[in-house]
């Protein structure tokens, strides 16, 4: 079994690295775990996760042709930080830490760990470089950690290839080659990202549930429809304004990809007007109506063919940033791990919750939102330099609302 990773970037990847050149788009999660163990028992279990994945030994560095490859790095450690804090200690306050402190990409690693011990229970904060990297990466990562720490082998796993490589896609060969590569320094100017954290009740989570299936929608349609109408209420300048709205999407489905640790999103926009017409259902069944069609293959090559067109067939480094510092100029992101999709109890230990991804996904105004449901119960992040106070909970309010509602006809949205 090869173990190493060493191959040029796919196009989203080096876009993502592109990005980290410009302004971090580092990301994390968080477990809040019932349970303690040993700090020795952890350092194992993460030097067993690394054995695991190859994408935890890489480094990114350019090749002669200034094109980014992963290369495997010998004895790369994984910073762990252990913090003892008091029963009530904000962990949020350790993943803002995080999301200040840039990765080294030429050095690696490309993943730190933050553990948070309190007295009965601990929060395990992943902190990851997106070239490398989703929010499900993390999910089963954790997992991963969990069983090796409480006294599981962990199968180990070939190098993942970028999903251009899946499709068919051939690699990078720059056809305009310029006389000297621009090297890259990367942005250095420190952000201070605020990071909230909520959790709805598994009864609240559960109407919720029951509800948007009623309405044709999704749980993720009435997540965007929550923060749309509270962004546009608790920021005046927001309320007239067409809005953009991001979401991430998991390709791992669409190519029948592994629980490998690798980078496996694509992204889709949906535009909304200031439509004070449409009902809050209309409106999450609007936001559902703008991503069909995402979870496929064939969305997939088509939006990576956009990125190849940007950043692959030629190493012109300042055409490509000033292409990407256009890019991602959205209000507000929402990106949605679903649910936990493993069994959340390990040995004398449970994952009681699990929070993210909490990631600056714009340019400093944006909103972002993690929505992830752990034991039946979802629970919502804010991540932005300047967060809207109030935010997820006057997103509560509107959602409970909304359940409350009388059931009405399910209209077809005029605008889907």
């Amino acid at each position: 079994m090869k173990r190493q990773q060493n191959r040029t970037l796919g196009a989203f990847e080096k876009t993502f690295w592109l990005l980290d050149q410009i302004d971090s788009k580092d990301f994390c999660l968080a477990a809040d775990i019932f349970g303690t163990q040993p700090v020795e028992k952890w350092r194992k279990a993460i030097d067993m996760a690394q054995q695991r994945h190859p994408n935890l030994s890489v480094k990114v560095v350019p090749d002669e042709l200034g094109r980014p490859t992963l290369q495997h790095a010998d004895n790369l450690h994984i910073p762990l930080r252990v913090v003892h804090a008091e029963q009530n200690y904000r962990w949020e306050q350790e993943v803002e830490k995080e999301l200040s402190t840039r990765f080294n990409t030429a050095e690696g690693p490309l993943l730190r760990v933050v553990l948070v011990q309190k007295t009965d229970r601990t929060v395990l904060i992943l902190a990851a470089n997106h070239t490398v990297a989703d929010g499900t990466s993390l999910s089963y990562l954790t997992r991963d950690i969990l069983l090796a720490l409480t006294g599981n082998e962990l199968a180990l796993m070939e190098p993942q290839v970028s999903n251009d490589e899946t499709l068919g896609l051939g690699e990078d060969v720059p056809a305009q080659v310029v006389e000297k590569v621009l090297e890259l320094k990367m942005k250095t100017d420190v952000v201070h990202p605020l990071v909230s954290s909520h959790r709805f009740s598994e009864t609240t989570t559960h109407n919720l549930l029951e509800r948007a299936r009623q309405e044709n929608t999704s749980v993720h349609g009435a997540i965007c429809a929550a923060v749309l109408i509270a962004s546009r209420k608790l920021r005046p300048e927001w309320d007239g304004t067409r809005m953009e709205l991001v979401s991430p999407v998991c390709t791992r489905a669409a190519l029948d990809l592994d629980d490998n640790f690798g980078l496996n999103i694509t992204t889709q926009s949906v535009f909304f007007e200031n439509q004070r017409h449409l009902s809050f259902w209309d409106l999450a069944r609007l936001a559902k109506a703008g991503l069909g069609g995402t979870g496929s293959a064939e969305y997939t090559t088509g939006y990576l063919s956009f990125f190849r067109d940007l950043v692959f067939g030629h190493n012109d480094m300042q055409q490509m940033l000033d292409a990407l510092k256009q890019a991602f100029n959205h209000h507000i992101m929402v990106t949605n791990l679903v649910r936990v999709r493993y069994k959340t109890e390990f040995g004398p230990l449970k994952l009681e919750a699990l929070y993210g991804p909490m990631v600056r996904s714009g340019k400093g105004m944006e909103q972002t939102i993690g929505a992830l449901t752990t034991n039946g119960s979802l629970g919502l992040t804010n991540t932005s330099d300047t967060p809207i106070p109030g935010l997820l909970d006057e997103m509560e309010r509107i959602l409970e609302k909304a359940c409350q509602e009388n059931v009405t006809a399910k209209t077809a949205c005029s605008l889907q």
